[in-house]
């Protein structure tokens, strides 16, 4: 009997290269005769497949990539970028449904990250045997997912306004910036619940982490006394690092410019796919680079004054627009140490450069894999959802990254010196250097493994 996968992503780079990567392995080693991966988008088709990258959209019979676009024109898309996804995969549930029932042979196997664990009910009804959820970040945002939906609302509620931290059994707590008024959040609050009610209901979860890089939250989800329970005996297997790697012969300027760069020389600059700055923070980080005196790439946007995940959605491609948004002679001025590049750059390729010393990053779960898997030290810069969990992750527990201060709004051009010269420079750097190199090692090792008992789980 042929086995066939179907998997399932929500909006977002940060959704379609871990679930691809996922039915690649799936493919490649762990007996699947073929795979179909279905991603969520909206209606920008060829902006999405411009990003995913060569290797990730190349024909196979066996491994077909399908795009379900959403217009989501007119409709009610305010608050968080996590309200946002969830609603944008409430509306893709019919076309889902549709998009597997149509498949052939059926499905055996159904996977969907987690922001679409709706679309479990679906599998269940078409009778596909064994559902599963892909968590695109850490098993620590597992954890407090989960874990939130175990408690009561008042218990919730009662954490987040008093302490401004959420305990979790086993792992480390989830602090605030500051006490949290409940009231705030009540929707974000509701979605985050229902994700982790959901999850449970499915046959296993599939996290991209590796146990070297967490063993203590691992740990806490195969002890009964701490999350064992709350998970209700649905197993978890880390199964990353799901990373796209930099592939050869890419041709891009950026890279031509590091060829000519001395060894881990060059600071690289981005915010993510989705990522975006006030007018002002841009400026303020401008100056910075420039105080700086390191060479520098940065993939710049235009400034958003509202929504730091702004760029997500973007469908303008800014490539011909002139960057009247930055200082006034800072591309002149910095000409001989800086290369500023607009919108995307091949940031697997980049990373993966010798010349490249540091990564000023959003710390959204695919840059900081990225980062480790290349062994490169991170500024660790936070925008919104579980990339500030991300950033005192990699800075305080793996001692990978300088932390600036997000936290009271403006990021002023003398902390970013001085948190690029923490990791270009000074002694903490260099820890930090030789701690991202340890934590490659393990990666390589976890990719080189062949994931017995994951292979087992899925067949049997």
């Amino acid at each position: 009997m042929e086995l066939h996968g179907a998997l399932v992503a929500s909006p977002g780079m940060g959704h379609f290269v871990p679930i691809l990567e996922l039915g690649k392995h799936l493919l490649n080693h762990h007996g699947f005769d073929r795979i179909t991966v279905f991603l969520v988008t909206d209606d920008d088709v060829p902006r999405s497949k411009s990003l995913l990258g060569k290797t990730l959209t190349e024909a196979d019979p066996k491994f077909v990539i399908r795009f379900i676009p959403l217009n989501v024109s007119g409709q009610d898309l305010s608050g968080s970028l996590l309200t946002k996804l969830a609603e944008m995969m409430r509306m893709a549930l019919p076309e889902i449904r549709s998009a597997v029932m149509g498949l052939e042979p059926q499905p055996g196997v159904f996977v969907v990250d987690l922001l679409g664990t709706e679309a479990l009910a679906v599998a269940k009804e078409l009778q596909i045997m064994r559902k599963h959820v892909l968590v695109t970040t850490s098993a620590w945002f597992l954890a407090f997912t989960v874990y939130m939906a175990s408690l009561d609302k008042m218990t919730l509620y009662k954490h987040l306004s008093s302490t401004g931290a959420l305990p979790i059994p086993g792992c480390s707590p989830v602090k605030f910036d500051r006490v949290q008024d409940p009231s705030k959040y009540i929707r974000e609050l509701a979605e985050s619940q229902r994700i982790g009610a959901e999850v449970i209901t499915a046959d296993g979860v599939f996290v991209n982490t590796w146990h070297n890089l967490e063993p203590v939250t691992i740990g806490s989800f195969l002890a009964p006394e701490n999350l064992g329970s709350v998970m209700r005996g649905v197993p978890v297997h880390p199964v990353g690092p799901l990373v796209r790697r930099a592939e050869p012969g890419v041709k891009h300027r950026v890279l031509d410019w590091l060829d000519l760069q001395p060894k881990e020389s060059v600071v690289y600059v981005s915010f993510g796919s989705g990522g975006a700055l006030t007018a002002e923070q841009t400026n303020e980080l401008a100056y910075g680079l420039e105080l700086t005196g390191h060479r520098f790439v940065w993939v710049v946007r235009p400034p958003a004054e509202d929504d730091p995940s702004a760029s997500m959605f973007d469908k303008t491609k800014n490539e011909t627009e002139t960057m009247e948004f930055l200082p006034n002679g800072f591309l002149n001025r910095t000409k001989d140490i800086g290369l500023v590049v607009q919108t995307w750059a091949p940031q697997e390729e980049i990373l993966a450069h010798e010349s490249i010393g540091g990564f000023v990053t959003h710390c959204g779960w695919n840059s900081v894999l990225e980062s480790i898997v290349n062994g490169v030290p991170m500024v660790a810069w936070p925008l919104y959802s579980e990339q500030k969990m991300n950033a005192w992750m990699v800075s305080e527990e793996l001692k990978i990254a300088s932390r600036v201060n997000a936290a009271d709004g403006i990021v002023k051009k003398e902390e970013i010196v001085e948190m690029v010269k923490k990791v270009m420079d000074q002694e903490e750097g260099k820890d930090m250097r030789k701690n991202a190199k340890e934590l490659k090692k393990t990666a390589e090792e976890a990719l080189n493994k062949t994931h017995i008992p994951f292979a087992y789980f899925i067949q049997n």
